[in-house]
């Protein structure tokens, strides 16, 4: 009796088992969140915030904004001017009008550039780009002489490696090469490469400070003698970022070579959703450059 009696007891608790089961399996369970991947949240490159009081992180709305030193050069295309140093998805329009008033020597040089530019981050840490002068004018006269040109301007290509940081601080490696696609000088191309190391610092919420140290090379291939050209740049400065759609920047950027300048450059930044608007100006304040002033302005679209 006592073996038939184990049997059914046995049989009754595995049915019993088997019903809680069955009604566990209706009810939902409250899942734990999953907390972001720490490298979205501990890098100045990183298109989310952490927000201390909530599990998940929540994206950035200045995405769209410029970063970095102001995008305005005193060279071919890009070249002596700091880029950022995070990597980003864009494509854009851009303007340069650049003056050279020499009254007492007779002479004046007004130059327009439009430019074609964008990048790609391959990754969070890699990026490639490029930009062109897509329409070069140039409008020149020296006493009593005048010219004027139209033509295709310069191009460069390059990319952007981020090699080391922190929660606030980036530093990165850049390379560019300047490719022989101008015609602005008759029966010569010019060809050069620049690499440049990048940093930005964000103490603050509202506050970025960014440098560019680097150095480039130039030539000239023509009938006549190559003059290779080497120079540096050095690009200190500072973006206050009142709210995400607003930004001001001021840089100090030097270059040393054959055309040499220190020059303090100012911009304003604006952000409309997804565009990124640049606006700025620069005046070389001593050396061999001649220009009294360079203007410039971009307009962005940011993946």
């Amino acid at each position: 009796m006592r073996a038939p009696l184990v049997v059914a007891l046995l049989v009754s608790g595995l049915a019993l088992a088997d019903e809680v089961s069955a009604s566990d399996a209706g009810v939902p369970q409250e899942v734990a969140p999953t907390p972001p991947p720490a490298a979205l949240v501990t890098s100045p490159c990183s298109p989310y915030v952490a927000d201390p009081f909530f599990p998940d992180s929540t994206k950035r709305d200045d995405l769209a904004l410029p970063e970095g030193p102001a995008s305005i050069g005193y060279l071919q295309a890009d070249v002596a001017v700091g880029r950022r140093a995070c990597p980003r998805t864009e494509v854009g329009l851009g303007g340069r009008f650049a003056a050279i008033i020499d009254v007492p020597n007779f002479y004046g040089n007004l130059g327009v550039s439009g430019l074609l530019f964008g990048s790609y981050a391959l990754n969070d840490k890699t990026e490639i780009f490029a930009t062109l002068e897509a329409v070069n004018y140039a409008y020149a006269v020296n006493a009593s002489l005048e010219q004027t040109g139209l033509s295709l301007g310069n191009m460069t290509v390059g990319g952007t490696r981020v090699m080391h940081g922190s929660n606030t601080f980036v530093g990165s490696l850049s390379a560019r090469l300047l490719l022989p696609t101008s015609f602005e000088v008759p029966g010569a191309r010019l060809v050069g490469a620049e690499v440049s190391h990048l940093a930005t610092w964000v103490p603050l919420q509202w506050l970025a400070l960014h440098s560019a140290v680097g150095v480039d090379f130039s030539a000239a291939f023509s009938q006549a003698q190559s003059f290779p050209r080497i120079g540096a740049t050095a690009v200190i400065g500072a973006e206050l970022k009142p709210t995400s759609w607003f930004a001001f920047v001021l840089d100090l950027t030097g270059h040393l070579g054959v055309r040499s300048y220190f020059a303090p450059t100012a911009a304003l930044r604006f952000r409309i959703a997804s565009l990124g608007i640049e606006l700025g100006g620069s005046l070389p304040l001593v050396g061999t450059d001649r220009h009294d002033f360079i203007m410039g302005g971009r307009f962005s679209w940011r993946f």
